[in-house]
């Protein structure tokens, strides 16, 4: 017999202290202040350095899961917001601009795919000559996909025409003008686009288009021109797999080499001269959400589900350096010089020095914490996630399928 308010008991009990403890893990870990870190209003879920913003590379621009594009300079920690305009999660950023000789203004458009099926656009319009007060002149949005939309980049076509590319849970990819306007799409017949890459070493009269997808494959195609963008034009190669599951990023490297992070728990290497076959194999605990390169000390950086970033030996594949400090899923990383940029649903932006030195004393603190007792005690003044949070965190995150999109429930892979 079961009592109302008793039925599964045990199962019920089970779920809630460890819930409980998972969330007491968080609050204590939260107070730390590693990574310097910045906290936003909402969950970040993509980040980007903007060189047309700043050419030193001092500003990013995140994407808010509450649905704000912020810009943070990251030498005086000055966060600026653009206009409210989407009302759901932002997934994805790409940035352009360009410039009319006779025109002393720089037009800057930001790219953000949405949940909302839609692209935004934020345009600015400035002078070169006044970097500091850019704001957003022109805020406008159109619709693109017929589910969320997964990634977008800015690429070039042989005609030089500067076009839009996005990739969406319903697993098309689409083609657009910086405008809106359709150019052509392909249907590659998988659940979902994960991540659009521009082959750098492809001729620009034939760039190369690399995409992954939430089934397990990898695909590359030509770019024809601008007015060229139909299925007869648009030749998907035969699929790469290496991997068992969704692959959430394509990296390039200063070779030419390809980097891929993957549901599976992997980061791999993929050798361009090999026919992008699998070099090497880095195993995690968890999703690898991300992975980029620094190409002159010769790291491989990773970004897990279990909040950690690695830093791998790129010639060896071993393990060098855990930076810790988000408190939850890590979900972007960029670079800047010699400053590795993170962003987690945390609601945190971290930094973490690559320079040797720096890098080297973060090694000895990791094996020596008490190094570290004479740093102040940090205040916990960041963010915790609502149990509710957490839920649509979870969708937000891992769903995949149309049908588990709806629900807004875990993607079962």
């Amino acid at each position: 017999m079961t009592f109302p308010g008793t039925s599964n008991q045990a199962g019920n009990y089970f779920q809630t202290d460890t819930s409980l403890a998972d969330y007491d893990r968080k609050l204590r870990k939260a107070a730390n202040t590693l990574g310097n870190p910045v906290k936003f209003s909402s969950k970040l879920l993509d980040v980007e350095v903007n060189y047309y913003y700043d050419p030193a590379g001092d500003v990013v621009f995140v994407a808010e899961a509450g649905g704000s594009v912020s810009g943070l300079r990251l030498s005086t920690n000055e966060v600026s917001s653009t206009p409210q305009g989407p009302q759901a999660p932002l997934t994805s950023l790409a940035c352009h601009a360009s410039k009319n000789t006779l025109d002393p203004f720089t037009t800057m458009h930001i790219f953000a795919g949405c949940w909302d099926k839609s692209i935004w656009k934020y345009t600015f319009r400035f002078a070169d000559e006044t970097p500091q007060g850019r704001q957003v002149t022109e805020l406008t949005s159109f619709p693109a996909h017929r589910d969320f939309i997964k990634c977008v980049v800015v690429a070039r076509t042989p005609d030089k025409q500067d076009i839009l590319i996005s990739g969406g849970a319903d697993g098309d990819v689409r083609f657009w003008t910086l405008d809106g306007q359709p150019l052509g799409w392909l249907k590659p017949g998988c659940r979902g686009i994960e991540c659009i890459a521009l082959d750098p070493l492809s001729d620009p009269d034939s760039p190369v288009v690399m995409f992954s997808t939430s089934k397990q494959e990898i695909f590359f195609f030509s770019l024809p021109d601008s007015n060229q963008m139909t299925p007869d034009n648009l030749k998907l190669s035969t699929p790469i797999i290496v991997h068992e599951t969704s692959v959430y990023k394509l990296h390039f490297d200063e070779d030419g080499d390809l980097w891929t992070a993957s549901a599976d728990k992997t980061a791999k290497h993929l050798s361009r001269n090999a026919k992008w076959n699998v070099d090497t194999t880095l195993p995690h605990p968890d999703y690898v959400r991300d992975v980029v390169t620094h190409d002159t000390y010769g790291w491989v950086i990773t970004a897990c589900r279990d909040e950690e970033i690695r830093v791998w030996n790129k010639a060896t594949g071993h393990l060098h350096h855990l930076f810790t400090g988000h408190y939850e899923e890590v979900t972007r990383l960029c670079l800047t010089g010699d400053l590795l940029i993170s962003v987690s649903i945390d609601a945190t932006l971290r930094r973490w020095s690559l320079a040797p030195a720096d890098l080297a004393k973060a090694v000895q603190e990791a094996k020596n914490p008490k190094l570290l007792t004479d740093e102040p005690e940090p205040v916990n003044d960041l963010p915790m996630l609502t149990e509710e949070e957490e839920a649509e965190l979870q969708a937000l995150m891992e769903t995949e399928e149309e049908e588990v999109l709806e629900r807004m429930a875990r993607d079962e892979q």
